[in-house]
């Protein structure tokens, strides 16, 4: 009997970490990013020569390849962090909230999170952002595709930038 019991209770602690699944949630490191200045460079090339210059700056100020995310998701509050700037506090469920960046831009902010993925929305009058959190099947890296999309742009930017643990 004695024997049973050691033998059900490393089976048991090996079922419950099993059954756990992998989460976004926690703090993530930059392991690899696109070249998102040439990113940049593809979606201004069309612009005119007095806009594209412009353009190109401010893509490149609003688009750093962050090097850590802080992620937490609860019942009552989805919390995305990059690098040293200040939090994003959004609600769960896709409800948008208004939310303004350090630089005083306004916008309507939102978070959708699914079993493996968070999908985080940005939009104001002059555009929209779009951040696709998408985690690797084992839980060890996590993939950020980003999207800027605006009238001003003759089409979307888009990157990408993988996290480990």
């Amino acid at each position: 009997m004695r024997m049973a019991r050691l033998f059900v209770v490393p089976v048991l602690a090996a079922l419950s970490l099993s059954a756990q699944e992998p989460s976004l949630s926690g703090t993530w490191t930059q392991a690899k990013a696109d070249d998102i200045a040439a990113a940049i460079n593809v979606t201004v090339a069309d612009m005119n020569f007095i806009k594209r210059p412009i353009a190109r700056g401010r893509l490149a100020k609003l688009n750093p390849a962050y090097r850590k995310v802080m992620i937490a998701i609860s019942d009552k509050e989805v919390l995305v962090k990059f690098d040293e700037r200040d939090a994003i506090h959004m609600l769960p469920g896709g409800k948008a909230s208004p939310w303004t960046r350090e630089d005083g831009d306004k916008f309507m902010v939102a978070a959708q999170v699914g079993k493996d993925q968070m999908v985080q929305t940005f939009k104001n009058d002059e555009g929209e952002r779009t951040n696709v959190f998408k985690l690797s099947p084992d839980g060890k890296s996590l993939t950020l595709t980003a999207t800027v999309k605006s009238p001003q742009l003759p089409k979307p930017l888009t990157y990408t930038i993988t996290f480990g643990r």
